[in-house]
C-alpha cells in the first residue's frame, strides 16, 4: 500500500505542526467469477464506518475512506463491465479486507456471444492501431531480417539435398 504524506494545516504562532494526512493506495484483487465480480480492497485498519461505496449511473464504482486516527485516506475508482449488474453490489468487511460483490446481469447465449464479439471487435480496433509492419518493429532493418531468413532457408535446403544425395548413393 503506497502512501504520501501532506500537512493537514500549518502551524500559528509557535504552536505545533498539525498532523498529516497520508493518502493511500490499497491492495486491489479483483476476480472475474462464472456469476459475478469479486473486487476486494486490503484496508487494515479501517472501520467500515470509515468508508463508503457507491455507483454512479455510468457503472463507475467508487470506494473512498478516511480514517480519522492519523489522517489516512484513499479514493478508488473502477469501471464495472457492460456485463455487472450494479443494482446487485452486496459488500462484506472482515475487518482488514473489503469484499464487493458485483452480480452478473443474466444473459441469454445469443445476448451472450453478441457481448463477446463487440468485446472482440474492440480489442481488434485497438489491435488495428497499434499494429505495425516487421520493418517499422525492427527500425527499418527489414531487409537485413528479410535476407537472413532467406539465406537460413537456402542452406536449410542445401544441406538437405546434400545429405539426401550422400545417403541414396
Amino acid at each position: 500500500m503506497a502512501s504520501s504524506c501532506k500537512p493537514k494545516g500549518s502551524a500559528k504562532g509557535g504552536a505545533a505542526p498539525e498532523a498529516c494526512v497520508a493518502d493511500i493506495d490499497p491492495k486491489i484483487e479483483w476476480h472475474d467469477g462464472a456469476h459475478s465480480y469479486i473486487i476486494r480492497l486490503s484496508l487494515p485498519g479501517f472501520k467500515k464506518e470509515d468508508f463508503k461505496v457507491q455507483v454512479d449511473s455510468g457503472g463507475q464504482l467508487t470506494v473512498r475512506g478516511e480514517r480519522p486516527a492519523g489522517y489516512v485516506r484513499f479514493n478508488k475508482s473502477f469501471q464495472l463491465p457492460r456485463t455487472a449488474n450494479p443494482d446487485g453490489i452486496a459488500g462484506r468487511f472482515d475487518g482488514t479486507v473489503l469484499s464487493l460483490t458485483v452480480p452478473k446481469q443474466a444473459v441469454s447465449g445469443a445476448d451472450m456471444v453478441k457481448a463477446r464479439l463487440t468485446e472482440v471487435l474492440e480489442e481488434c480496433a485497438v489491435a488495428q492501431e497499434e499494429r505495425m509492419t516487421w520493418a517499422e518493429a525492427l527500425g527499418g532493418k527489414g531487409q537485413v531480417v528479410a535476407a537472413a531468413v532467406a539465406g537460413v532457408a537456402l542452406g536449410a535446403f542445401l544441406a538437405h539435398r546434400l545429405l539426401s544425395a550422400t545417403n541414396s548413393q
